[in-house]
Order: structure tokens, then sequence, then C-alpha cells
């Protein structure tokens, strides 16, 4: 089977510790929950492609993404996918910064103009925590505690293993600018 790929923000690990530490704490009835290392706010979903296509699309994105200064995040909201008594997807979201979109959009439109045929679905920023409730009692939604924001610093392309855990892995990425004077990390290893 080919490996499928996306583009996400990297999260930083004290905010990778910090929802692994909350789901913990919840404990809620989900089939499956995320792996703390595979937490990530995914900007475009590019399914299985060619390596030429991906650099191209990862110079793209490094021309664009690198000229955007890193800006500050804050995890906002719980959220859900499917119905509300028994949702399919637990999600954390976020305030939704401008910044946020305008890389997104940059993001979307490298892949395109790479050749990558990628979803035309709004962009609904979350970070996706567990799959599939499976509680004897209908699921209730509840409040995220209030945490500090975080700076968004880096792009990155994953490949997913499905057969291995954590199942995403780096690729490469991009290093958001400051004042404009960001890093890509090379070809695709």
């Amino acid at each position: 089977m080919q490996p499928h790929y996306f583009f996400a923000i990297v999260l930083p690990d004290h905010v990778k510790k910090m929802i692994a530490d909350e789901m913990k704490k919840r404990n809620d009835p989900f089939k499956r929950t995320v792996h703390p290392e595979d937490y990530h706010l995914t900007l475009a979903f590019v399914g299985a492609e060619k390596l030429s296509v991906l650099q191209e699309a990862c110079s793209l994105i490094s021309e664009e993404v690198s000229r955007t200064p890193a800006f500050p995040m804050k995890l906002s909201s719980l959220g859900t996918f499917g119905k509300k008594a028994s949702p399919r997807i637990f999600w954390i979201g976020t305030d939704e910064p401008a910044p946020l979109f305008h890389v997104q959009k940059e993001v979307a439109a490298a892949c395109r103009k790479s050749g990558i045929d990628i979803d035309e679905k709004p962009f609904r920023p979350h970070i996706t925590t567990a799959r599939k409730w499976i509680g004897q009692q209908p699921y209730f939604p509840s409040q995220l505690p209030d945490w500090p924001p975080f700076f968004v610093t880096e792009v990155a392309l994953y490949e997913t293993n499905t057969s291995a855990l954590p199942k995403y892995i780096k690729k490469w990425s991009c290093t958001l600018g400051k004042s404009g004077e960001g890093t890509s990390h090379g070809a695709i290893n």
C-alpha cells in the first residue's frame, strides 16, 4: 500500500503534553485515542502522491510560509464530528488566529500549483484527540481548561504509517520566519 501524506502545523512538545494530560484526566470512553506524538493541526490532506510532486509542493510552501512570522495561537474549545450523543471524532479547537488561515491558504495553493488535488471543504482548524465514542451514556460536551497561548513556528509534511505508533512520520518541515526569515529543512527524507 502506498503511503499517504498531509501538511500540518507542528505542535510544540509542551502543548502535546498538556493535551495528553487532559485526555488522561478526562478518561472518556473512546475506542481509540490519538498517540500524543501524533497530535497536529492538519492544513492540507494530500493522500498518496509521487515524491517529486511532494518535493515541488514543499519548495513552494517553503517560499511562502517562511515569509510568515511565527504567531500565537490558543487552544480554546472542545468539539466533535458526527452524532452529538455518540461522536466519531473528538477534537480540540483553536482561537482561529488570522495568520493560521493565511498559512493554510498558502499551503493549499502550493499543493494545487504542484498538481495535488486537495479537499475543497472550508478549513476548520482542530486537533483530533480521540475517535469513536463507545460510552454507555450519551456524550456530554465539557469545557477545556484555560491554557496559555503558544507560538506556531513550524509546518511539516507527514507520512502516515498505520502499522506503527506513533503513526505519523515527519518527512519535511519549514520554520515560519522571524521578520520573514524562515528556514526549510531540505529534501523529503
